[in-house]
């Protein structure tokens, strides 16, 4: 059989998605960091889908934020790496599923078993004996107390297994009175804990699923003045640095989320060679004894530990985020078209984009400014075919606007490049639909906590007001134009004339040109109202402003000055041109009127006059001469009658 990699090509560099969410940060970054150190290795690109899908998410919110995985179905990918336990509905397990089933994507899922699809996972029971065993040998605990994940999860019941094990070989029991239930969550242990203390005498140690719940209870025991370690001790699992810097820090289990990340990549790479591998295997954890148990950091961990000064740093950028947040808001706060927004958002990102990172695209459905003006509605599953790249930097340098094919996700992405690279994309969408996405060409600080979340929500914010402020702007256009505009003939009304025609006039007189006035009359207006009814009046004043809008171009400014008087203001240097205009304009009303039929004669007054570039009148000047050569004009015409 033909391996993947000959269909490709060797010397074509790989394309690995990474589907997962962001909402357990710490997992994502360790997990990340290995994938990114086996992507360098072996100069392979991957495009990191994220997403940010929370518990009790809305139901816009979870089908926008999964809405990202759907790139998956515009772009040739290799193979695709699923972090499966940080995926929180199940329509993004069936959806993943079905698309890496119906493309014959090679793919690995990470620490949550989904059907058909090679695995990797954690170990949770060696590590989790290893440090129930520390507890019992070591400390000589005899009572324990299980804080649980929930019930039905297999991660939490296999660490319970470990546990129970353990206290069977020293001749304890777990009774269910001793296990409390908290679904993973902080705030269900600061609400579950202080019910069990009530009712029960403190145990030796809290053995917690993870170090979120054990830092929660932690945090309960201290309110009520109970110490940790001394009274009681406290383990956790999983080995985050916020339980790392926590005080006293969490005596824990490391999951070698790092070495995960680098052996699915490595795993699934293989599988391009040959499409037979099955792979099935568990990481193992280690036991990782701390100050919550009364233990000292071994040295190897000691060497691992973060720095107290990074955690600063984060509190000071925090200081400046939000700062940096407004400054955005307000740049984009008040403006009014595409154009001016791609000008305004690149301006400001190339001034500062130290927390956006010198590579940015931000990718916009080609329907997003397009469904404001035709009032249909925005996507809400999938992608445009064509996406437009309203703002993007590329080495810290403003890209121009552009149109790009959505499969190939980024502006000129270089395949043949001698670099792996890690590319990250989250999902732009808002209640009413998809915007498109943001893609990073870089590693973010902000991507493993709530900042780069909170960034996504300020911008969809922004582009939302963008949106109104639109679409205000047009419906203030057409008000204007309605205000302008005479209802019956569709030309300009008064108010039209003044607010058009006197810039014309100056703009003439500014640049030393020769403009005109024309002026039509219909002769006879009040005998055709009073013989055949206003109606047919009004279709002859229709059919004289339809007929003067068809010969003049849009340079003229046609008015419906009086009831059946038209005024036309525009530019001309010749009586002779003049002259040839109004006999067309007489020359289409007849073929108008002979063709309608009408049952009147239709006879229109013409005339002109020359407002010169030296003479420095103002509209009302011009229109009083236009007025008195449309009279001596009329008297004429009466005259020849």
């Amino acid at each position: 059989m033909i391996s993947y990699a000959e269909i490709r090509g060797e010397c074509m560099k790989k394309k690995i998605a990474v589907c997962g969410s962001g909402w357990s940060n710490e997992y994502l970054k360790t997990v990340m960091s290995g994938i990114r150190k086996c992507a360098h290795e072996t100069n392979t690109d991957v495009f990191l889908l994220m997403n940010y899908t929370v518990t009790n998410a809305e139901s816009y919110k979870e089908s926008g934020e999964s809405n990202i995985f759907r790139l998956l179905e515009h772009s040739s990918f290799d193979g695709v790496i699923v972090l499966s336990n940080t995926l929180h509905t199940q329509d993004e397990y069936e959806y993943l599923c079905n698309i890496i089933k119906e493309k014959s994507l090679p793919a690995i899922c990470l620490e949550y078993q989904l059907p058909g699809i090679d695995f990797i996972g954690t170990d949770n029971y060696s590590g989790m004996q290893e440090l129930c065993e520390h507890l019992f040998s070591h400390h000589k605990i005899s009572r324990p107390v299980f804080v649980s994940g929930p019930v039905e999860n297999t991660e939490s019941n296999i660490r319970r297994k470990a546990l129970e094990d353990v206290m069977k070989n020293h001749g304890v029991t777990l009774t269910e009175e001793d296990v409390i239930y908290c679904n993973w969550n902080y705030y269900e242990v600061v609400e579950e804990v202080p019910k069990w203390l009530e009712k029960n005498v403190l145990p030796d140690v809290f053995v917690c699923a993870n170090d979120v719940m054990a830092m929660a209870v932690c945090e309960v025991l201290e309110e009520r003045k109970i110490r940790v370690p001394e009274d009681v001790m406290v383990t956790g699992f999983d080995r985050l640095e916020s339980a790392v810097l926590f005080t006293p820090m969490i005596a824990t289990v490391d999951r070698g989320w790092d070495d995960m990340g680098y052996r699915a990549m490595e795993c699934l790479l293989q599988k391009l060679d040959d499409s037979k591998l099955v792979i099935s295997e568990y990481v193992n954890s280690k036991a990782v004894p701390a100050k919550s148990c009364r233990c000292e950091l071994s040295q190897d961990y000691q060497d691992k530990k973060p720095k107290n000064l990074g955690l600063y740093n984060n509190i000071v950028n925090s200081a400046f985020w939000g700062g940096h947040l407004c400054d955005i808001a307000e740049r984009l706060g008040k403006i009014i078209s595409d154009e001016e927004l791609h000008v305004s958002f690149v301006t400001y990102l190339q001034e500062d984009h130290k927390y956006e990172g010198d590579e940015l695209y931000i990718c916009l459905m080609n329907n997003f400014f397009s469904s404001i003006s035709d009032e249909t509605e925005l996507i809400q599953s999938g992608y445009t075919d064509t996406m437009d790249i309203i703002a993007g930097l590329k080495d810290g340098l403003p890209l121009p606007r552009m149109t790009m094919d959505t499969c190939e996700l980024i502006p000129g992405y270089d395949a043949d490049s001698l670099e792996g690279k890690v590319y990250t994309f989250l999902p732009f969408y808002c209640a009413e639909g998809g915007y498109g996405y943001v893609a990073f060409g870089n590693e973010l600080p902000m991507m493993y906590d709530y900042s780069l979340y909170n960034w996504m929500r300020n911008l969809t914010e922004c582009f939302g007001h963008v949106r109104q402020n639109i679409i205000l702007a047009d419906m203030n256009r057409k008000l204007e134009i309605l205000s302008l505009t005479d209802g019956l003939t569709g030309v300009h009304n008064r108010m039209g004339c003044e607010k058009l025609a006197y810039p014309f006039l100056e703009k003439c007189h500014r640049e030393g040109k020769r403009a005109v006035l024309m002026f039509a009359d219909i002769n006879k207006m009040k005998r055709i109202n009073d013989k055949f009814g206003h109606i047919q009046g009004d279709v002859a004043i229709t059919t004289v402003a339809t007929s003067i809008s068809e010969v003049l171009t849009d340079r003229w400014i046609i008015v419906r000055y009086g009831g059946d008087e038209f005024l036309m203001v525009g530019e001309c240097d010749k009586e002779e041109e003049a002259e040839r205009l109004l006999q067309e304009i007489m020359n289409r009303m007849k073929e108008k009127a002979a063709q309608m039929k009408l049952p009147y004669k239709l006879n229109v007054g013409l005339g002109f006059v020359f407002v010169e570039p030296h003479e420095n009148l103002d509209l009302t000047d011009c229109l009083r001469r236009a007025d008195e050569a449309m009279y001596e004009m009329k008297k004429i015409t009466h005259k020849e009658k």
